[in-house]
């Protein structure tokens, strides 16, 4: 059965029944019709009570029908084998609280998915943002697959003392070190935050098949790469996914438990591959 003319059943069928709901309960209201009842009328069981009980019996049941559904459709946590699709994840930071950053960065290192890019763009190149660009060294700049460019421009305005041959080789520059690093960090002359993504869009190009973005005060939960990934691939009609989006004094942290599940989960997909709801602020 094609799905709009099952979506129009559902609809149609949906209405009937809170119509016929409806005129039932001001039928019983209007009668005032009682079942039992105590003598002086204290304490009464009638038609009005039995269809809001009946309504309410209803209502439960097709709640635990759809419960018991999405349990029984609901997928494990796996990985295409081999993955079909790259991924990058986008960070954007402005001036951000130091302790932020590092849970932020901590956070896409364990996320568990093979060849996972991370790309960190700095909104802002002055000796007052650089704390940023050191603090990237700190968590993710000790692989030899780390890259990092400090670009007195970005894409749309010139830095001081910038010429035309100049700019040009600075958006090549910017364009290497992203595609060349597991890990990268450019940090860029201010100009908002659309020109940081601008900044990552550009220089990933078409060399990864999506793009994941996040700010720079947001926790990722380990599996969120791979969860958004999957609906995605499984969803033709589907062209973006986002994620379940929680405040920071529910999950500012990761557990150690997700910790070592990410890690598992990381060391399993390496070896078959010889080497998919933020939580933010």
């Amino acid at each position: 059965m094609p799905v709009q003319l099952t979506t129009a059943l559902r609809v149609v069928g949906t209405s009937l029944f809170a119509l016929a709901v409806l005129g039932g309960i001001l039928a019983a209201y209007v009668t005032g019709y009682q079942f039992i009842h105590t003598e002086k009328h204290y304490l009464s069981f009638g038609l009005y009570g039995a269809i809001l009980g009946l309504h309410l019996l209803i209502q439960s049941l097709f709640a635990f029908l759809e419960h018991r559904r999405m349990r029984r459709v609901s997928q494990p946590l796996k990985l295409p084998s081999p993955p079909r699709s790259s991924v990058a994840l986008c960070i954007a930071a402005y001036q951000e609280d130091p302790d932020y950053l590092r849970k932020c960065l901590r956070s896409a290192q364990r996320i568990a998915f093979p060849g996972l890019k991370v790309v960190m763009v700095v909104d802002g190149n002055r000796q007052e943002d650089t704390y940023m660009l050191d603090i990237f060294h700190e968590v993710l700049g000790g692989s030899e697959q780390a890259g990092c460019f400090v670009w007195s421009s970005n894409f749309h305005e010139a830095g001081p003392g910038e010429t035309e041959a100049s700019l040009q080789a600075g958006m090549a520059r910017v364009q290497q070190v992203v595609r060349a690093s597991t890990f990268s960090c450019i940090m860029q002359k201010w100009g908002g935050k659309r020109e940081v993504m601008y900044t990552a869009f550009k220089a990933l190009g078409d060399s990864v098949d999506y793009i994941q973005v996040c700010d720079s005060d947001t926790v990722l939960d380990p599996a969120c790469t791979i969860e958004m990934l999957r609906v995605l691939e499984e969803d033709p009609q589907v062209g973006g996914v986002g994620g379940d989006v929680q405040p920071p004094g529910k999950c500012m942290a990761v557990e150690d438990d997700q910790v070592q599940a990410a890690q598992g989960t990381a060391i399993e997909a390496r070896s078959i591959h010889h080497c998919k709801v933020s939580i933010e602020q």
